[in-house]
Parts: C-alpha cells; sequence; structure tokens
C-alpha cells in the first residue's frame, strides 16, 4: 500500500476578480482556496467526496479559526500548505498555512465532522477509517481550541436570501459565501473595519439552502467583534489597528 501524503501544498497567483477596492484578496476568496486544497488532500488520502459517495457519507466543515498577518495582495504568487492534525471523538481537525516568497500571512485551524448522508448525523472518528489519518505531530498546530460564542446583540445589520448560484456539491450554501457576509456586515459597525481582519473564528451551525433568508447581526467594541447569522453561523475576532 502506498504511503499517504502527509500535507499537500498548491501554488495560487491572486488575480484582479479576487481582489477587493484596496488591491487585496477577497476573505471569500481565500476560504475558497483553503476548502480546494483540503478537498484535494482529502483526495489524496482517499477520504475525498467521491470516495464517500459509496458509503453515503459527506464531510462538513463545523469550525474555521484564521490568523491573518496580511492578506494577500494582487498578483502575488501564494504557497499553501495543509495537512489533518488529528482528531478527537467527532471531528477531524486540519491545519492551514499561507504565504508568498516566505513570508507567512496567514494560519489557520479547522475542525471538520463527517456526517451520515441520510440521517446527516455526525459519525464518531473511530468508525469512520480503516487507517489512521496522518496526525503530523511535529508540525504547528496554529489554535488549540474553539471559542463558543453566544448570540450577539445589536440590530439586524445586513440580510441575504441563498440563491441558486449560492449552492455547493453538497446542496447547501458553501461555507466560503458566509464570508461575504461576515465583511459586509463589518463594514456596517465600521467603515473598512472589513479590510483588518487580524484573527477570525466563523462557527458553521446550520446547513442553508437555496431560499433561505439569513441576517446578520452584531457588534465590534474595543477591535473585538461578534456576529450572528440566526440558526446558520456565528463569528467573532479582533481587527488590526487602524494604520
Amino acid at each position: 500500500m502506498a504511503e499517504l501524503p502527509e500535507s499537500h501544498r498548491r501554488f495560487h497567483l491572486v488575480r484582479h476578480h479576487e481582489c477587493g477596492a484596496e488591491g487585496r484578496m477577497k476573505l471569500q476568496i481565500l476560504l475558497d482556496c483553503l476548502q480546494d486544497i483540503a478537498a484535494e488532500h482529502a483526495e489524496q488520502l482517499g477520504c475525498g467526496m467521491e470516495d464517500l459517495i459509496p458509503a453515503n457519507r459527506i464531510w462538513v466543515l463545523s469550525r474555521l479559526k484564521l490568523r491573518i498577518i496580511r492578506m494577500p495582495a494582487l498578483k502575488e504568487e501564494l504557497e499553501l500548505l495543509t495537512y489533518p492534525s488529528g482528531h478527537d471523538r467527532l471531528f477531524a481537525n486540519r491545519q492551514y498555512c499561507v504565504s508568498a516568497g516566505g513570508e507567512e500571512l496567514v494560519q489557520g485551524s479547522s475542525a471538520w465532522l463527517m456526517l451520515d448522508g441520510s440521517s446527516y448525523r455526525p459519525l464518531p472518528m473511530a468508525r469512520v477509517f480503516d487507517s489512521p489519518l496522518p496526525t503530523n505531530p511535529e508540525r504547528p498546530r496554529y489554535f488549540e481550541s474553539f471559542d463558543k460564542f453566544a448570540h450577539a446583540e445589536g440590530p439586524e445589520l445586513c440580510s441575504c436570501i441563498v440563491g441558486a448560484a449560492d449552492i455547493d456539491l453538497n446542496r447547501h450554501l458553501n461555507n466560503a459565501v458566509y464570508a461575504r457576509y461576515i465583511e459586509n456586515a463589518l463594514s456596517l459597525l465600521e467603515p473598512g473595519a472589513e479590510h483588518r481582519i487580524a484573527e477570525l473564528q466563523i462557527n458553521f451551525q446550520h446547513a442553508a439552502l437555496a431560499g433561505d433568508r439569513i441576517g446578520v447581526s452584531g457588534t465590534l467594541e474595543d477591535r473585538r467583534f461578534l456576529l450572528s447569522g440566526g440558526q446558520f453561523f456565528c463569528a467573532g475576532g479582533v481587527l488590526h489597528e487602524k494604520c
């Protein structure tokens, strides 16, 4: 049996349509890149989407936490690295690092659930794989735990109806799209705040389907923010200081 690849890396050139007005990569594009590289590595490990279809199982992202040293800029050549980092009873953990020219720009940790495709109930990790995935104990684990968020107070800042174009291969709203709601809400709490995210955690709580309405409320105080998207997601983090 071939040895499983412990990590996976790929390169990405930041293009014009991936950037906002300040010439920096949009948060949604960053999350797209992280999802893509995770999916590619899962395929190499034999637990990608097509591998799971016969067993009627699906991966879902439950938690994502990022440290954004700075967002990638237009025309930067990025090196993206990902690797699994062990699991507990229900969650499989995965790490990410995005760098350019040897400079680390983004570090991240994520927690994934594997669901039964019929009941949508999580499956214990001990029952999922015939052989364990690599755990990479010698590599960095950027966050050791994930925060629990209370519901954000305050009025609704913005809302969106999930459209057909937002739906992904799992037939629900793609996780990366939530980044657009987060940036829009932050900009309404403080103009320009969407460009200053230093740390961000997103808890994905309930799958959104076409036609669902997602309203986002939130607060921002002393550079700390908390956002709630109803039953669907919550997010919190810290902004960089103003330049």
